[in-house]
């Protein structure tokens, strides 16, 4: 039995990082269906959107139905969608759903048990609300981007990481859980407003207490998580690659010494020490690490009491015993594709784990089924996809 057996949820979003709260909620159980616009151009090939879908892991556990929400027709199947539906994820700009017939309020009268969730940049509402931006601006108006990278350098872009699937996808999720234990209690659904800056800044409580308690503003290079000592930084190695320290504790911190032999750097983790002393200790210490290759230090660091880490490529990520043993890569035969590998399951439960049951597929391809799962006859599907207010593609 999974966690979320026999509960639908209508995914309306258009990729990450709303695609990536509801590939959780499938991985236990729940149907999950992708409901997808009508497309805007020819469509790609039959076997490449096959193929381009198999390997998206956020599809997989999905199906999907190509729904013309501007039409009578189509709004007719949403409404039949919505009442069988606990839960709905949209990431548009405030509004859209709204005026597609879509919004909160439309969709609460039809089901009151229905949880909606709205991931979007600002929220629901604010001077911002229909600002357009993206992962970075947001984590750079969160304040994250300003304690990324060296001191007195730029700040480094570290991917779509933080808001994108950080901070709204699982701040989705959360929100969405926490509102179906409610309903457990309750009766009823609810709105989960999820801003991706307002998740930026959630996931800041490293840095913000000191901040609130002192007024200093943290500055990156200059706390320590963000470079300002030796014990916790990113070395060069001899060949060109990078090694990560954090040797946050004391019994780390001398191990490593001793490691070194240079006893001599203990006390200064333990007495206060100014920056350029500091500074003078990472400079000595990146010069040893300048003596071996990556991989030789890796070696080196084997069973040792020193919190180190490789700075890997994916492909070294995949290969790592810790991450094969944990299975965070999974395989499956698809029919017309073949071998496909994906993400793995991240969280584990002992009792009602979670599983890959099927692959995601192209937009579309389960409209007919889904339709007749609705209660339309085939003649009636036909209609509604002679019509344009829904659309099945070829691949299914």
């Amino acid at each position: 039995m999974f966690p979320f057996e026999g509960m639908m949820v209508l995914d309306f979003t258009r990729g990450y990082p709303g695609s990536h709260t509801t590939m959780f909620l499938g991985d236990f159980g729940a149907e999950v269906i992708r409901v997808d616009p009508p497309p805007a151009a020819a469509a790609v090939p039959v076997e490449d959107a096959e193929r381009l879908a198999a390997f998206q892991t956020t599809h997989r556990n999905k199906r999907s139905i190509i729904i013309d929400l501007k039409s009578e027709d189509g709004q007719a199947v949403l409404r039949k969608l919505v009442e069988r539906a606990d839960v709905l994820l949209e990431g548009f700009r405030p509004g859209v759903m709204a005026r597609l017939g879509a919004g909160y309020e439309d969709l609460r009268a039809l089901n009151p048990r229905l949880v909606y969730c709205s991931l979007s940049g600002f929220g629901q509402d604010g001077p911002y609300v229909h600002r357009p931006a993206h992962d970075m601006n947001y984590i750079s108006l969160a304040g994250a981007l300003s304690l990324i990278g060296p001191r007195n350098g730029p700040p480094y872009l570290p991917s779509n990481l933080v808001a994108d699937f950080g901070g709204a996808a699982m701040h989705g999720l959360a929100g969405i859980l926490i509102a179906l234990l409610a309903r457990e209690r309750t009766g009823r659904g609810q709105l989960v407003d999820v801003a991706y800056l307002d998740s930026v800044i959630s996931l800041m409580s490293q840095e913000t207490p000191g901040y609130f308690l002192t007024g200093k503003v943290p500055r990156r290079g200059e706390t320590r998580l963000t470079g300002a000592h030796p014990w916790t930084n990113v070395y060069r190695c001899r060949d060109g690659e990078y090694v990560t320290i954090a040797c946050i504790e004391p019994q780390f911190w001398d191990s490593l010494c001793r490691l070194f032999e240079r006893e001599d750097l203990i006390p200064y983790q333990r007495e206060p020490h100014s920056q350029e002393e500091l500074d003078e200790v990472t400079r000595q210490l990146a010069e040893v690490f300048l003596t071996r290759t990556r991989e030789e230090w890796v070696r080196f660091f084997q069973g040792k009491e020193v919190c180190f880490g490789p700075v890997n490529y994916l492909d070294e990520t995949f290969r790592d015993p810790q991450v094969v043993h944990r299975q965070m890569v999974v395989e499956m035969e698809h029919v017309g594709v073949g071998k496909v590998r994906q993400i793995g399951l991240p969280i584990k439960l002992s009792d009602t784990p979670a599983e890959v049951r099927s692959l995601g597929v192209p937009n579309g391809a389960n409209s007919h089924e889904i339709l007749r799962e609705l209660g339309y006859s085939e003649e009636e599907a036909g209609r509604l996809t002679h019509s344009g207010a829904v659309t099945q593609t070829e691949a299914g």
